[in-house]
């Protein structure tokens, strides 16, 4: 009788709840104000590839503090910076280093000490500091044992998740970010069966209780996202070119059949599908209404949690959603995706765009 009820409290969802909201949803939505996607230089074709622009010195300044700070990560923005020349996708990745710390933080204090003349630190002074440092890192789910499992597995999917990010048209690391999420809460929350299945074979955590698949999507969800596709009255509607891609065949069991697509753990295809064109209908959604979420993981991912019912699109959304205990630290799904993403981490596999 416990388990009929659960059944039908995530079928119906009775269990659907809004999330809290982090602290920090001003300083997300601030940078998203004042670097908007439009002044965004791409990454992979920086405008001039020998000038950083005018905030050159200013900005090895900052590096030169998050290299004091934690060298580990210093070393992935570094990298990133001088790869893309793109002083937004800098300042994003030192928003998730600083708000990290914390308000008030001496990291904090120290970034704002900057300033735009000639210094210490320069492109060489930084190569030289960021040689031999600790693999450590201020992030605490990099630092786990379940981190290095999820990653191999993701490098496993690489191909399959591209083919899926090419076919419903978003960025790769964005549906990656979303699948990191719920793969570490997973991961948290599920140690027994992580350190008996998981963990030996390095494969990812597949949800099939109270939701399913790699990226934990519950039935009610996946049913409204194959609803949308259809409906053109929907404001998640993604047009004619994406209406059959969750057609059913004739004559199945519908019901029997999502639940197989989703909970393959052998095939992975379907649940990055369906992730992605959630993902993608939030983006729609949100489009419509003037709003661009495309370099915005950490709405995306919250939006992701808290479902379809609660998302209202706005100037100045709240970041938030379930809560998860990593290490003793306390992480909300947009945060964490927002850390992922503006990490250097998979960014061979899944780089910025």
């Amino acid at each position: 009788m416990l388990l009929a009820s659960g059944f039908f409290a995530v079928r119906w969802g009775w269990t659907n709840v809004a999330g809290e909201e982090d602290d920090n949803s001003f300083a997300y939505n601030l940078i998203a104000e004042t670097k908007p996607v439009d002044a965004w230089i791409s990454p992979g074709l920086p405008e001039n590839l020998s000038v950083y622009g005018k905030n050159e010195h200013l900005n090895w300044c900052r590096l030169g503090v998050a290299v004091n700070i934690s060298p580990y990560d210093a070393a992935g923005i570094f990298k990133a910076y001088t790869k893309t020349k793109s002083e937004e996708l800098l300042d994003r990745m030192l928003l998730a280093l600083s708000l990290r710390q914390g308000e008030g933080s001496v990291f904090q204090q120290l970034i704002k000490d900057c300033n735009n003349e000639s210094g210490y630190w320069n492109e060489e002074t930084l190569q030289l500091a960021l040689t031999d440092i600790p693999k450590k890192s201020v992030y605490a789910w990099q630092n786990g044992e379940p981190w290095q499992i999820i990653k191999e597995a993701i490098i496993k999917d690489e191909a399959q998740i591209k083919e899926v990010a090419k076919t419903v048209d978003i960025q790769p690391r964005l549906l990656v970010s979303v699948a990191i999420v719920e793969q570490l809460r997973l991961y948290y929350t599920q140690r027994e069966f992580y350190e008996q299945f998981f963990k030996p074979l390095k494969i990812l955590a597949n949800a099939n209780k109270m939701a399913w698949g790699i990226m934990s999507i519950k039935e009610k969800m996946a049913i409204e996202t194959e609803q949308h596709l259809n409906d053109k009255n929907s404001a998640y509607y993604l047009g004619p070119d994406n209406e059959t891609l969750l057609n059913y065949k004739p004559d199945i069991n519908i019901a029997k059949e999502r639940y197989n697509r989703l909970t393959n753990e052998k095939n992975h295809y379907y649940s990055y599908l369906y992730g992605a064109l959630i993902i993608k209908q939030f983006q729609a959604q949100w489009l419509k209404a003037g709003f661009d979420l495309k370099y915005r993981p950490e709405i995306i991912a919250t939006l992701f949690n808290i479902g379809f019912n609660n998302s209202q699109p706005k100037a100045n959304p709240s970041v938030g959603g379930s809560t998860l205990d990593i290490e003793g630290e306390k992480y909300f799904f947009g945060s964490l995706a927002f850390e992922f993403y503006y990490s250097d981490e998979l960014s061979e596999a899944f780089p910025f765009e």
